[in-house]
C-alpha cells in the first residue's frame, strides 16, 4: 500500500513538471511531515483562461465594428441624398470624422478587453500538493445572538472566527477535508471540501444578527453535519468505482463533528442525532463556551450594539447557560470528548490533541493550482477606452 502511494506521488510530481509548473520543493512534499509544497508556476507567458466557456463574448467586438461601419455608410448615403454636394459639405463642415473613427476604435477595443477580462485571464501562481492522509471534519458553530456578547474583545463571534481560521490553516496542512455548519434556530452550511479559502469566506460572511430564527438548534446542526458526512462517503465510493445503494458505505477515514456552542437545546432532539452518528461511526467532540451557572441574555439593536437584556412577560431576565450534561452525553455516546472553555480562550488545542490518534484516509495526492488573476489588467484599460469613446465629441471646436 505504501509503495503504491509513493508511486502515485511520483506520478503527480512528474505530471506537474510536464505541465511547466516547476516544483523544486517536491522532495519536501513527499516527506511524511505532511507539509505543503509550493512553487512558482511560470511567468506572464503561461496564460490560461478560467472561464474559457465565455469565449462567445468576444463576438461582440466584430459585431460592434460592423455596426460602426454600417452606420458610417448609412450616414454617407443620407448626405448624398440631401442634394447639392457643396451645400451639404458646408453644413457638415463642423463634423470631426477623425474623432468618430477614434471613438469607434476605442469602443471596439474596450469590448475586446472586457471579453478577455470576463474569461478571467490567469498567470503564474503556485502549485500546492495536497497530502494523502486526512480526516473528515465538520465544524458546527453556534451563531445565535448570544455570541455577540462582548465579554471578550471584540466579541465572542469574532474571537471564535479568528480561532477557526487558524484551525482551518492547520487542517489544510494536515490534508483534512473540512465542512462548516452555522446554526442558531436553523442550520445551514458547506459540505466537506479542501478549499479552506471558501470556508473562511463563508465564516466571514456569517453574522449572528442575520441568523433567523433565533435559538440554539444543536439537533438540526448535527442532522445537517451527518448528511454531509454520508454524502462524502458516497462520493468517495463512487470515485473508487463501487456501486452505492441503500445504507451509507464505510468511511475511508475517521469522521468527526466538532460542536461549539454557548447555549442549551430544548427542541431539536440532539440526542437522537448523536445516536445516528454513533451508528455510522461518527465521533462528536463538543466544546462549551461561556457560563455554566447562567447569565442574562443580552439584547442587541440593528447595529449589533448592546441594548440591555432580554426579559419575559413578567419582566424577569432571561438566562442562558451551557448545558454541560447534554454536551457530555453527545460526546460520550459517540466515543468523543467534551471540553469547556471560558470566553477568553476559545482555543481548539484540546480537540486537535484528541484527534491525533484517529485513523486517516490514504487517498491519492492531488495538485491544486492557485493562479494570479489578471483580469484587472484588462478591465481597467477597457474602462479607460470607454471613457475616451464617450468623451470625444463629434464636432470640431469653433474658434471665436
Amino acid at each position: 500500500m505504501i509503495a503504491a502511494m509513493d508511486l502515485k506521488r511520483e506520478l503527480v510530481l512528474a505530471l506537474a513538471d510536464l505541465g511547466g509548473f516547476g516544483l523544486p520543493e517536491a522532495a519536501d512534499a513527499a516527506a511524511p511531515t505532511g507539509e505543503n509544497a509550493r512553487a512558482a508556476i511560470g511567468g506572464l507567458d503561461d496564460l490560461v483562461f478560467a472561464r474559457a466557456d465565455l469565449w462567445w463574448v468576444l463576438l461582440l467586438a466584430p459585431l460592434a465594428a460592423f455596426a460602426f461601419v454600417w452606420a458610417a455608410r448609412r450616414r454617407r448615403q443620407g448626405l448624398r441624398s440631401l442634394g447639392n454636394p457643396k451645400l451639404v459639405e458646408r453644413l457638415v463642415a463642423s463634423v470631426h470624422p477623425g474623432n468618430r473613427l477614434i471613438a469607434a476604435i476605442a469602443a471596439t477595443a474596450a469590448l475586446v478587453c472586457l471579453g478577455f477580462g470576463l474569461m478571467r485571464v490567469q498567470y503564474g501562481g503556485t502549485a500546492k500538493i495536497i497530502p494523502a492522509a486526512g480526516l473528515d471534519i465538520i465544524v458546527a458553530v453556534d451563531y445565535s445572538k448570544s455570541m455577540l456578547a462582548r465579554d471578550v474583545y471584540p466579541s465572542r463571534s469574532e474571537r471564535l472566527e479568528a480561532e477557526l481560521r487558524r484551525f482551518l490553516d492547520r487542517a489544510d496542512a494536515r490534508g483534512d477535508r473540512v465542512g462548516v455548519v452555522v446554526f442558531a434556530g436553523a442550520a445551514r452550511g458547506l459540505p466537506l471540501t479542501r478549499d479552506m479559502r471558501l470556508l473562511k469566506l463563508y465564516l466571514e460572511k456569517a453574522d449572528p444578527l442575520t441568523e433567523n430564527p433565533g435559538g440554539t438548534a444543536i439537533g438540526k446542526a448535527l442532522r445537517l453535519a451527518i448528511n454531509y458526512m454520508v454524502d462524502a462517503r458516497r462520493g468517495d465510493a463512487r470515485a473508487s468505482g463501487a456501486e452505492v445503494q441503500g445504507e451509507a458505505p464505510p468511511a475511508e477515514a475517521d469522521q468527526v463533528i466538532i460542536v461549539l456552542t454557548d447555549g442549551e437545546d430544548t427542541s431539536s432532539k440532539p440526542v437522537e442525532m448523536a445516536e445516528e452518528a454513533a451508528r455510522l461511526g461518527i465521533r462528536i467532540f463538543t466544546v462549551g463556551i461561556g457560563s455554566k451557572s447562567g447569565e442574562p441574555i443580552q439584547r442587541f439593536n440593528d447595529k449589533g450594539e448592546p441594548d440591555g437584556y432580554q426579559t419575559d412577560d413578567d419582566g424577569n431576565y432571561l438566562m442562558t447557560r451551557v448545558d454541560e450534561e447534554l454536551l457530555k452525553q453527545l460526546a460520550e455516546s459517540t466515543q468523543g470528548h467534551y471540553v469547556h472553555v471560558s470566553p477568553d480562550r476559545f482555543g481548539l488545542d484540546d480537540v486537535e490533541a484528541w484527534m491525533t490518534d484517529l485513523s486517516r484516509a490514504q487517498r491519492e495526492d492531488t495538485v491544486e493550482i492557485h493562479r494570479d488573476e489578471g483580469f484587472l489588467f484588462l478591465v481597467v484599460p477597457a474602462l479607460g477606452l470607454l471613457v475616451i469613446s464617450l468623451a470625444l465629441g463629434d464636432r470640431r471646436r469653433v474658434r471665436a
